[in-house]
């Protein structure tokens, strides 16, 4: 099969050649042809040579032809175009067949390069398979759209997806471009099938239109270390779904990279992913997703979970997601239109109202709260990214995001967020500690247990929330440990103390609360000490001393030094905890 390269040469070079000639050819009788010189022979052949199929080296090109190392033909057999494989379909507005055949062709003669700078419309899903051990494949496809005929959809899990990567065995090493993914408002985008893919990198710029755009879950082998990169992703249903599949040998989704420019203005979030997605690593910038979701706090998960339908006796609605968040429960519920509070209706639920099962028997569960999109005070909270890993051990997620109006879900204390937006300020999210500063506090939270600060620290003070708590260990101040041998008269420093502006409200003395513990049982003492801040006077002042085994040993002060003396056992040893009050 040719294509118009080779039919344009075709024409090209024997009428340029018959114009060299000067027409000459034809004034020839046939006896004359005997004389013809050895160079006008040479030109005919020439003629007749680009005119056949063997010539297509020099004038055109054949998909499936051998070229000759350095002609044209062989440099064009790097790679391929989708038009080298046009057939009937493509003739009436399906590249399925074409994209498809390209593609297994590709695979099969060990050609890297597969190009479409068209737009193709589609009817059926194309199947990416066969790329084995890494070897590579790069397919770059212009724009890509399902056609009208395109299978509708009826919820959020059963469309039909645009393309399908993977077979029995496990496709590896892709690499896969489409400028701009359409799914006519009834098509997923791109789905694992059966063992999936792993270690690729896909690239959509422009999605819009599809019901998700990237999904996993119904994989039966690991897919992991995927790279997702992208420019603007926006009326969609959900721009990536990642989780573990249903049946097979660990079907996990582990490891992904996501890095799409922006991702907006899709009905249920920008990005959900569940257990089975651990380390997943997201960049990029996310705002006015999940405006067709409900958020709704309940008195308890118990008998709800998420993929089950509820009602609170008008509306029925599929559980997106339950979770549990600082000791409260919540469920993610999808609503069938824009319920947002800037631009769709009210929600279907609110506060006050009982929740159970739509199809057979399950508890009542009380709504406590209700929530939408954009019912802040700014109007700019939107729900973009669903960290739903409930009942998992963890998810260890590490997001680094320009901008987000919100991420929901389960065991957010356990991955590594950091994200900025106009009206949270506790959008850090270190393993559950949220960390913000006014200029003058420092503040710290433990966002697994509450939106407060169990601490605040300024130039001035450590404050914290609620007790300090050591457990059995020391309050320690000035730690000093000495070993003093027996005598009758030498006394031995065991600390010295100086006296301080630092911390001082006034001129008050500075007060120190010391206490001495001996390895002698019943050996011990606890005593206050004072230093003046009047130059004049030198000698500190004791104003408290409690000692048990009077006798045990002596002490007192000289100068700023305090001092012991034991003679009762050879030797004995000091510890001494010295704490300013």
């Amino acid at each position: 099969m040719t294509i118009s390269r080779r039919r344009f040469f075709s024409w090209l070079v024997p009428s340029a050649l018959a114009g060299w000639m000067g027409g000459r050819a034809q004034a020839y009788e046939p006896v004359q042809h005997a004389q013809a010189t050895q160079a006008q022979l040479s030109a005919a052949s020439a003629v007749q040579q680009l005119n056949s199929n063997s010539g297509a080296g020099l004038s055109g090109y054949a998909i499936r032809q051998k070229y000759t190392r350095g002609t044209v033909g062989a440099k064009l057999n790097h790679f391929i175009t989708i038009e080298d494989f046009a057939d009937e379909n493509s003739a009436a507005g399906d590249w399925s067949s074409a994209i498809k055949a390209a593609i297994d062709y590709a695979v099969e003669a060990g050609i890297h390069d597969v190009y479409g700078t068209g737009t193709y419309t589609l009817s059926s899903p194309v199947v990416i398979s066969g790329i084995l051990g890494n070897k590579g494949l790069n397919l770059s496809l212009s724009h890509l759209i399902a056609n009208k005929d395109w299978p509708q959809n009826y919820s959020l899990w059963d469309a039909k997806p645009m393309i399908l990567i993977g077979d029995d065995t496990q496709v590896t090493g892709l690499n896969l471009r489409i400028n701009m993914l359409n799914g006519a408002g009834r098509a997923d985008g791109i789905r694992a099938n059966q063992a999936g893919f792993s270690l690729s990198h896909l690239h959509i710029g422009d999605a819009r239109d599809c019901i998700r755009v990237i999904a996993n879950g119904e994989q039966i082998w690991p897919n992991a270390s995927v790279q997702i990169t992208g420019d603007f992703w926006t009326e969609n249903w959900l721009g990536v779904y990642l989780s573990r599949g249903t049946k097979g040998t660990s079907p996990i989704s582990e490891a992904w990279k996501i890095d799409v420019k922006f991702i907006a203005n899709n009905r249920y979030g920008g990005i959900l992913i569940r257990g089975g997605s651990q380390y997943t690593q997201i960049a990029g910038d996310y705002d006015y997703n999940g405006r067709y979701l409900s958020m709704v706090q309940v008195d308890s998960l118990d008998g709800l979970k998420r993929g089950m339908f509820v009602t609170n006796g008008r509306a029925n609605s599929e559980v997106l997601m339950a979770f549990q968040d600082q000791h409260k429960s919540w469920l993610m519920l999808m609503e069938v239109e824009d319920v947002s509070a800037h631009q769709g209706t009210n929600s279907s639920f609110q506060k006050g109202q009982t929740l159970k099962a739509s199809r057979g028997s399950s508890p009542k569960r009380r709504i406590l709260a209700a929530h939408r999109c954009a019912d802040n005070e700014s109007g700019t909270n939107y729900i973009d990214i669903l960290h739903d890993f409930e009942g998992e051990p963890f998810a260890k997620i590490q997001a680094v995001l320009g901008y987000c109006s919100g991420i929901y879900g389960s065991m957010m204390f356990t991955s590594f967020i950091t994200a900025q937006n106009s009206f949270s300020s506790t959008t850090d999210n270190l393993r559950g500690l949220g960390i913000t500063n006014s200029g003058t506090i420092l503040a710290l939270y433990n966002k697994a247990e509450s939106d407060t600060a169990f601490a605040n620290i300024t130039s001035d003070f450590v404050n914290f929330q609620k007790k300090l708590y050591m457990q059995s260990r020391l309050y320690e101040g000035t730690g000093v440990a000495q070993v003093i041998r027996r005598s009758t008269s030498e006394f031995t420093t065991l600390f010295s103390l100086q006296e301080s502006q630092e911390d001082r409200y006034l001129q008050e003395l500075n007060l120190y609360k010391v206490y001495i513990k001996t390895n002698i049982l019943g050996v011990a003492g606890e005593f206050l000490v004072s230093l003046t801040s009047d130059s004049s006077v030198k000698e500190p002042m004791v104003a408290q001393a409690v000692l048990w085994n009077q006798g045990a040993f002596e002490w007192r002060v000289s100068g700023y030094d305090f001092q012991v003396r034991q003679d009762l056992v050879d030797p004995m040893q000091f510890v001494a905890n010295i704490l300013r009050v």
